[in-house]
């Protein structure tokens, strides 16, 4: 795409003379404060910007066209997903206004401009493209436009992955079932359910992520539903060699292991029996930019598949303030709001922020029904870079704490399908209580996501003195599990 050089005045005159602005209407006013700080340093460089352009509405027609439209809304969505929300939504009220496409004729008119379309979110009802800062103004000028911002992104702190530890490792004990994995399920207490039967089987999870090595050993028997890359638009999650983009997928390959990876006397995650639906959301070259629009999209397809548990190691602050953490504003909080009002348990780290210049959690960590997951050593100390609470407006986070410190996790190495390495996160403690979340809801298939956030919460650790670092404490899934949700006590 050429970059032109018109300013951005006399363009605006022109889209004024050719009628692409009605009467008595700013464009500029469209445009975020965020959006309107980077627009200066994009035009300097002559690259593209991603940006979210809101819709004025569905576009449609009267009541009779909205209820059309919501029929055939229905009608697409999956069966698993009308149970779902049906444990927490009357059957009238099952598909809403959100759930409607965006409007043909809106979307025609954005594309005309020649952007370049990256996501496209029904719930937002808005689409992310990629622009120049001419093009940015001309979509103001768009009357079906409601409001142009920028796509947050974030640069993902993985913890870090100790490959000497693995061979320190060798000289401790190795359980016979669960080898070096049993430590980090055993301070949770999921041996326990695993031997009442549970595994997670029928509960059909999420996982959103960098990619993942579906070929290692740990997911020979994994049930593998539907995969998606939303960054290069294909369906394959596995690293594209021949993509300078994706470097990696040792990150997915990590969380997917610990959440439901299942080797004998090598690795076992909490729900090996559960479905699978993988979602690449992010890129992963050297800077590791993690872009919001891609979260929301993979969020999206998993709820209208049917998921009911999303497990994301996945975090945004850039362009963020900590004013934003109130459980409201950031988009990929809206989005996880939106999913877990939809019946969906949305489990997300915490973040690696304490003593950064950051210091909080991350969004959609703030979210108020979405469970923050801190991380622990072995013995039960907080991990030194766990994020704190509290969110913005008061809330106490995280939520509960796993294990997050020298995980023994699943890695891509070479033509090695066997390989394994210990590494440290929020990122690794996540997949653990996402876990424990699907032996919950196997053993409870009505628990709606109120219900499975209070088990965890008032069966933790700390329950009984909640606090800004550990929240309600270490997991505790066997007591979780007799949970009686009938009679809450958590203060949320």
């Amino acid at each position: 795409m050429k970059k032109s050089n018109k300013p951005w005045i006399l363009l605006c005159l022109i889209f004024i003379l050719q009628g692409q602005m009605p009467p008595g209407t700013n464009p500029e006013a469209k445009i975020g404060q965020a959006l309107r700080d980077a627009l200066p340093t994009v035009a300097r460089s002559g690259e593209t910007l991603p940006i979210w352009v809101y819709l004025r509405d569905k576009g449609e027609a009267g009541q009779a066209s909205i209820k059309r439209a919501l029929a055939e809304a229905k009608r697409t969505l999956q069966t698993r997903c009308l149970w779902r929300r049906s444990k927490v939504r009357s059957n009238a009220g099952l598909v809403d206004y959100e759930d409607l496409l965006l409007s043909a004729v809106y979307t025609a008119q954005v594309k005309s401009l020649n952007v370049k379309v990256r996501a496209v979110s029904r719930w937002l009802n808005a689409v992310s493209v990629e622009a120049y800062p001419e093009q940015i103004q001309a979509l103001a000028g768009l009357d079906c436009v409601k409001a142009l911002d920028i796509v947050k992104s974030f640069k993902r702190e993985d913890g870090s992955s100790d490959e000497a530890a693995v061979l320190q490792s060798a000289a401790e004990p190795k359980n016979p079932l669960y080898g070096f994995s049993y430590t980090q399920l055993n301070q949770i207490n999921v041996p326990a359910l695993h031997q009442q039967g549970l595994s997670g089987r029928g509960v059909l999870v999420c996982l959103l992520d960098v990619g993942f090595r579906k070929s290692h050993e740990a997911f020979r028997l994994a049930h593998l539903i539907a995969e998606w890359d939303f960054v290069n638009g294909d369906g394959d999650v596995s690293q594209n060699p021949s993509d300078p983009n994706d470097y990696t997928d040792d990150h997915g390959t990590a969380t997917w292991s610990l959440l439901g990876g299942f080797k004998v006397g090598g690795l076992m995650g909490p729900a090996f029996g559960a479905d699978f639906i993988l979602g690449k959301t992010e890129t992963s070259n050297f800077e590791k930019p993690i872009e919001e629009d891609w979260w929301v999209a993979g969020i999206e397809w998993a709820e209208s598949l049917g998921a009911e548990v999303v497990s994301s190691s996945l975090g945004y602050t850039d362009w963020y303030q900590f004013k934003d953490m109130d459980g409201k504003t950031a988009v990929t909080t809206r989005a996880a709001n939106r999913a877990t009002s939809l019946g969906v348990v949305v489990v997300n780290a915490a973040g690696n922020e304490r003593g950064n210049a950051w210091g909080h959690i991350i969004a959609p960590a703030d979210g108020s029904d979405v469970i923050a997951a801190g991380a622990v050593d072995s013995t039960g100390k907080l991990a030194s870079f766990s994020s704190p609470g509290p969110t913005y407006d008061g809330r106490i986070k995280p939520e509960v704490c796993a294990l997050g410190v020298s995980n023994w996790v699943a890695a891509n190495r070479k033509d090695q399908s066997d390989y394994y390495v210990r590494g440290s996160g929020t990122s690794y403690a996540t997949p653990l209580v996402a876990g424990v979340v699907a032996l919950l809801l196997e053993a409870h298939r009505n628990w709606t996501p109120k219900q499975v956030r209070a088990a965890l919460m008032d069966t933790a650790g700390n329950a009984s003195a909640p606090n800004n670092n550990y929240g309600w404490g270490i997991v505790n899934a066997a007591a979780a599990v007799n949970y009686s949700p009938a009679i809450p006590t958590t203060k949320r």
